[in-house]
């Protein structure tokens, strides 16, 4: 803060605008303490909606999980959301591969019976058909494993608020 100089009769700083700024800091730290009182007063209502309904000390059971099972359970939950992704991306890259490893193989076939007419398109057919079942049963495998994950996930936790927060 500045503070305008006094008059050229009295030393130091001008009184009214000095008193202005202590006014101004008294409001501030009015206001301060009022909204700490505030809210000890808030901390002190959780701390007793948590007594009331006995969650952290286990002495009896109330439904109402304790914060450590949240904790815990949240845990759980996000280690097993990893763990579906990782397994998602890892029947990604199996289906990518087969894919490729397919597109190969019907590049190969199709360089071979080009190169020997007499096998026949007999046989072409019969390798498109097996490269066919191969990647459907992929499919199916990636589909029967993404079931299985989310029918085995844990549920998420749903936690209760006490009253006001």
């Amino acid at each position: 803060m500045t503070f305008p100089r006094a008059s050229l009769t009295r030393r130091g700083y001008s009184e009214e605008a000095v008193h202005e700024a202590l006014r101004r800091c008294a409001a501030a730290l009015i206001e301060l303490k009022e909204e700490n009182d505030r809210l000890r007063a808030d901390m002190q209502r959780h701390r007793d909606w948590i007594r009331a309904n006995n969650i952290g000390d286990g002495s009896s059971p109330t439904g109402v999980p304790t914060v450590d099972a949240v904790l815990q359970q949240a845990r759980a939950q996000q280690a097993a959301e990893q763990t579906v992704s990782v397994a998602r991306e890892q029947a990604r890259n199996m289906v990518r591969a087969a894919r490729a490893q397919a597109e190969a193989i019907l590049q190969q076939t199709w360089e071979k019976n080009t190169q020997a007419a007499d096998d026949g398109p007999q046989e072409t057919e019969r390798l498109i058909s097996y490269l066919r079942q191969v990647a459907e049963s992929l499919y199916v495998t990636a589909d029967e494993y993404a079931s299985k994950l989310a029918e085995t996930a844990p549920p998420t936790a749903a936690t209760t608020l006490p009253p006001g927060g």
